[in-house]
């Protein structure tokens, strides 16, 4: 009885170690599957942020070479100056608002200016960009008003921009604010002969800006002179 029993185990010892080995085989004959990193989902980028691509430099072969056009027109502020220039694609209008010793600076959907330059400021601040034709790029904070629409209309609200402003600098102080600020760009438009500027987020329109100063210039010089000039030179 004692050798059955010896036997029986053995063979339930020799059963057992078969399977395992058995099952050990088929693991190895189908290893796991292996996941590819490039399988992994992505995270899709936030919607709405705009495009971080450089700028182009704007070309001056490029531009209309067209005159600024000067308008008397009513405004809140009462009667005021506009000096105006059209995009190379015609879709936009650059604005110099000139209102005794103030300029203001803005943009707006070509022909839309007069409708919509007296609607209350509803808008939206925005940092977009412009680059100049010597490659000088610059960020400027605009008041966008009907952004999105055909009524697009953008208020210059600093410049530079806050964020970029240097440390310590007042918000409301006079290289920031809108008074100011559309003063120091509208120098940094005379120096140049070109302005590629960012009108929405990937959205960008041409401005011959040539002349700027000399047409504000204008704007300052009595009605009298040119007739002084003409008398003086016939004498």
């Amino acid at each position: 009885m004692k050798k059955v029993s010896l036997l029986l185990s053995t063979g339930v010892l020799l059963s057992i170690s078969g399977c395992s080995a058995d099952s050990q085989k088929t693991v190895s004959k189908n290893p796991p599957p292996i996941v590819s990193a490039s399988a992994a989902p992505t995270t899709p980028a936030p919607a709405g942020q705009p495009s971080a691509a450089q700028l182009p430099i704007p070309s001056v072969k490029n531009v209309n070479h067209s005159s600024w056009q000067a308008e008397n027109v009513k405004d809140t502020l009462g009667n005021v100056v506009t000096l105006k220039m059209t995009s190379a694609d015609g879709a936009f209008d650059l604005v110099v608002l000139q209102e005794g010793t103030h300029s203001f600076l803005s943009f707006v959907r070509h022909t839309h200016w007069n409708a919509v330059h007296n609607q209350p400021a509803k808008g939206k601040l925005m940092f977009l960009r412009a680059k100049f034709d010597d490659g000088q790029e610059k960020r400027i904070e605009w008041d966008e008003l009907g952004f999105g629409t055909e009524s697009l209309y953008s208020v210059l609200w600093s410049y530079p921009a806050q964020a970029d402003a240097p440390t310590g600098l007042a918000a409301n102080d006079s290289t920031s604010n809108s008074v100011g600020g559309d003063q120091l760009l509208i120098q940094e438009m005379t120096k140049h002969n070109a302005m590629l500027l960012e009108v929405e987020p990937g959205v960008t329109a041409q401005f011959d800006i040539t002349g700027l100063a000399h047409a504000m210039e204008k704007l300052h010089t009595p009605q009298t002179q040119p007739v002084l000039e003409a008398r003086q030179s016939s004498e």
